[in-house]
């Protein structure tokens, strides 16, 4: 079961005077360039959001589509200002976080402009650099905003390469996003940086090394299209549970081809999500539908293969891998609990345990080769030893983690 994701619903929004307001300056036909999905204008809105940020105005000089804005969390207010292009901006409550729109800026970085205690400029920006392009200020340093960049002693500088680049989300670090897209060029350049961006790093085998190639290009396929990464996640559950009642019927040749997607769509969902900034609730809780249709999988394949000649042995290995996925399950929940984090990111050994643990993709690859074999059986054996094997390793894992953690933690 993997981590939930994060959902707009989980960002509290930031009260107090020192809470800014958002300002996003669309002039100009940039700012409305599809990028990974949707808008640049959309993802600064969305960025925000996850910033915290409820209160955002955006500066116009068309007419804009209200959907194009992309503001997702009720509460956010998105106020549309019409203004002709190099006139500047109307007075506004301070602070605030002004950025170019047709920037990519990553919600990393505008966290930490939203929870800066003092006026600040991101610098170096992409493009022009030499003027502000992406800022927190207050009411008398608003019109620094687009122009020249003022000396240190005016204005602090924030150097985003000095951000930390830890994410608990993508388990590993992650660069901090910072690009340019007013060109046809920056922005397949900052498609292609967003489509890579979206790939966690602690993976079992299949989904580090082969799964990438299918998934991203679906998820550049399904990007520019209406399809929402909700639609995605129902979408690989009729799949799998579809591909658990041809198991249950020894339709091999169906099946794996079926699991295989399956899986591929269980990566996309997630990609579709952190590229289009488009979190809900029903994405974070898809890890519990992939439970549901995994161990229907191999609860149908163990009666298949219960009535093809191998009886009780086939039930027994059925209960070994079910049994097997819960008791890992529960250490993983245990475990972020417990330990604030993923049993698989304790230390390097731990990462490298993740790589070839038992997991629904290693499984499918094992029982694909041994079907292709001609030895089903042996592969699904295979499969209920490896469950067994792994969730034994996470429980002992867990643990001997508790156990060295200080006494004062322990009583935390």
């Amino acid at each position: 079961m993997a981590a939930p994701q994060t959902t707009f619903a989980d960002e509290p929004a930031l009260r107090g005077e020192n809470a800014p307001v958002g300002l996003i300056d669309a002039r100009g036909a940039a700012a409305w360039r599809v990028v990974g999905g949707i808008p640049l204008v959309a993802r600064l809105v969305r960025g925000l959001e996850l910033a915290g940020i409820r209160d955002i105005r955006v500066l116009c000089d068309r007419p804009p589509d209200s959907e194009a804005l992309g503001a997702r969390h009720p509460a956010t207010r998105v106020r549309v200002e019409s203004l002709g292009a190099g006139e500047p901006p109307g007075a506004a409550a301070p602070p605030v976080l002004a950025a170019d729109g047709a920037l990519v800026v990553d919600r990393r970085l505008l966290a930490a402009l939203a929870r800066a205690p003092e006026p600040c400029v991101v610098h170096p920006t992409p493009g022009a650099s030499g003027t502000v392009r992406l800022a927190r200020l207050d009411a008398a340093g608003l019109a620094a905003f687009g122009a020249p960049l003022p000396p240190p002693a005016r204005l602090r500088r924030l150097d985003p390469r000095e951000l930390a680049t830890w994410s608990e989300e993508m388990r590993g670090h992650a660069p901090i996003l910072l690009l340019d897209a007013s060109s046809e060029e920056g922005a397949r350049a900052a498609e292609d940086a967003l489509v890579r961006d979206t790939q966690k790093h602690v993976m079992d085998a299949p989904a580090r090394w082969v799964d990438p190639v299918f998934e991203n290009a679906m998820l550049r396929r399904l990007a520019p299209t209406r399809i929402t990464p909700n639609q995605v996640t129902l979408a690989a559950l009729a799949l799998g549970l579809v591909a658990a009642w041809w198991l249950w019927r020894g339709w091999l040749a169906l099946a794996l081809p079926a699991m295989f997607l399956v899986g591929w769509l269980d990566g996309v969902d997630g990609k579709l999500a952190r590229l289009r900034l488009h979190y809900s609730r029903l994405g974070a809780g898809d890890a519990y539908f992939d439970f549901v249709y995994e161990n229907a999988w191999w609860i149908a394949l163990a009666a298949f293969l219960a009535g093809s000649g191998h009886g009780d042995a086939a039930v027994w290995a059925g209960v070994a891998l079910v049994a097997g996925n819960l008791l890992d399950e529960i250490a993983y929940t245990l475990g972020g609990a417990w330990l604030g984090t993923s049993l698989d990111l304790l230390t390097p050994a731990d990462a490298a345990f993740r790589v070839i643990a038992g997991r629904r993709n290693v499984y499918v690859w094992i029982l694909a080769l041994a079907t292709l074999a001609g030895a089903t059986w042996q592969g699904f054996v295979a499969c209920s030893a490896w469950a067994v094997v792994t969730a034994i390793a996470h429980a002992a894992r867990l643990s001997f983690a508790l156990r060295s953690r200080p006494r004062s933690e322990s009583r935390a």
